[in-house]
């Protein structure tokens, strides 16, 4: 489809109302206009110099060129041969009593204006297209710094209330542990106390997740080959997503790409955002998993991609699904990619969130440093 709307650029009705109709009327009046008014035939030859450069404004370089070929190929009759109703009697002679240099000139400098024209706007273009891209990327920085400065105010408060609760958790926990002794199993409140035991030890679970994403712990950094933490961590999460029947894609298009990074953590990172693919995966989808190196206008950067099927994710809710106990899955706790984040702000990184244009799913693109940014 983009292809057919490419090649039918010229026929479209902004083409024809700039830049056909322009050109037809300059030729019928050059045609029109007797030979003794040399100055009027100066005009019209310079008038075709305005749809040129619109066409370079309107299409590029393809438009300008377009337009001085067919300039060219309706002004070399008029200029060197005889037509219309006003031609000498005397033979073949100019229409247009411009000099032959002068015409010739002419021609050359049509296809000229347009080529010069049409790369400083192609230029432009470019140009342009790499400011908004940057304007892009720094606002995802700008974000990722926002997020750090929430997360770690989050992380502290998290600290001190885990902190508060571990204690007498940890009381509950040796005091559940003498009742059980004082109750013989065969008793009914045996039960009772097994279930108080169960949600003891599932409360200090979740007390250490908070604990994890509060303080991530002292990171080692060491070269790290990328291939292999998604190795490692495809096959952590490989068992969810049998038990889902969610195929896990990987394309390893840098098989030796290394950064720097503790191999532990990294393996965290990848196996949260992974295991949350997966579960919003609907049964019987896929998880496209890639890894390649960018250059990005703030630095060098290891990316990788994952990519899943699931519904995606409302754009009132991409900074927030980062947020520690936000989750729109039902009994999520709302951790895994607020410590994902935490971790690799850690590493210097950033996690970008997008909703793949004219598909569903979303894309989870994690940022890893080659490079000192700049």
């Amino acid at each position: 489809m983009m292809a057919e709307s490419n090649r039918l650029w010229a026929l479209s009705g902004r083409a024809f109302l700039f830049l056909w109709l322009p050109v037809v009327a300059v030729t019928v009046a050059h045609f029109g206009t007797p030979m003794e008014q040399e100055w009027l035939h100066d005009v019209l030859r310079r008038l075709y110099y305005i749809p040129i450069i619109v066409g370079a404004f309107l299409f590029g370089l393809r438009g300008a060129l377009l337009t001085s070929v067919v300039v060219t190929a309706l002004y070399v009759p008029h200029a060197f041969w005889m037509v219309g109703p006003h031609a000498h009697h005397h033979g073949m002679i100019s229409a247009d009593p411009t000099g032959t240099a002068n015409k010739i000139l002419e021609l050359v400098l049509y296809n000229v204006v347009a080529l010069v024209t049409g790369l400083l706007v192609e230029k432009e273009r470019r140009a342009r297209r790499d400011v908004e891209h940057k304007m892009v990327e720094m606002q995802a920085m700008e974000q990722q710094l926002v997020r750090s400065g929430r997360l770690q105010s989050l992380g502290e408060l998290t600290a001190g209330l885990a902190h508060e609760i571990k204690n007498p958790l940890a009381s509950l926990k040796a005091a559940s542990a003498i009742v059980a002794d004082e109750i013989p199993a065969t008793s009914p409140r045996r039960k009772m106390v097994t279930i108080l035991e169960k949600e003891i030890d599932r409360l200090a679970a979740l007390l250490d997740r908070f604990l994890a994403f509060a303080r991530p712990g002292q990171l080692t950094f060491a070269r790290v080959k990328l291939a292999d933490i998604v190795e490692q961590a495809i096959a952590l999460v490989k068992p969810q997503a049998d038990v889902r029947h969610v195929a896990l894609r990987v394309d390893n298009a840098a098989p030796n790409l290394v950064i720097q990074g503790d191999a532990d953590k990294l393996t965290q990172i990848l196996l949260n955002v992974l295991l949350n693919a997966v579960q919003f995966s609907p049964e019987g989808g896929h998880v496209e998993v890639r890894h390649q190196e960018r250059v990005l206008p703030h630095g060098r950067f290891a990316v990788v991609s994952i990519l899943d099927e699931g519904p995606g994710i409302a754009a009132v809710d991409r900074e927030r699904i980062f947020d520690p106990f936000f989750s729109t899955r039902e009994n999520g706790t709302g951790l895994g990619l607020a410590i994902a984040s935490r971790l690799m702000d850690e590493h210097k990184g950033y996690i970008e969130v997008a909703n793949p244009p004219g598909r569903g799913g979303t894309e989870l693109l994690l940022r890893f440093p080659l490079s000192p940014v700049a």
